[in-house]
């Protein structure tokens, strides 16, 4: 995305099981940027090209919470990019 620093893309949650149907598509971005600047931009690019749900969460891979730390600790994710 342009004016956003370098950053990794993972798709998580139901999606990466088959045979689930989950409602949305979860989306975790790994960025220094503000928090906000790339989970708006992904939301709204997506929104505007297919219409469907897009949960986008972003974390700071320098700063991670100890709570942060748990929840990737227990996720399935797949990178994008």
């Amino acid at each position: 995305m342009q004016g956003l620093p370098p950053s990794e893309v993972y798709l998580f949650s139901s999606r990466l099981d088959l045979k689930k149907r989950g409602g949305d598509i979860d989306i975790l971005i790994f960025s220094e940027a503000n928090l906000f600047q790339p989970s708006h931009q992904v939301a709204v690019k997506f929104f505007e090209k297919c219409e469907k749900k897009i949960d986008v969460l972003v974390m700071n891979p320098n700063h991670l919470t100890e709570e942060q730390q748990a929840f990737l600790n227990q996720i399935c994710k797949l990178q994008i990019t």
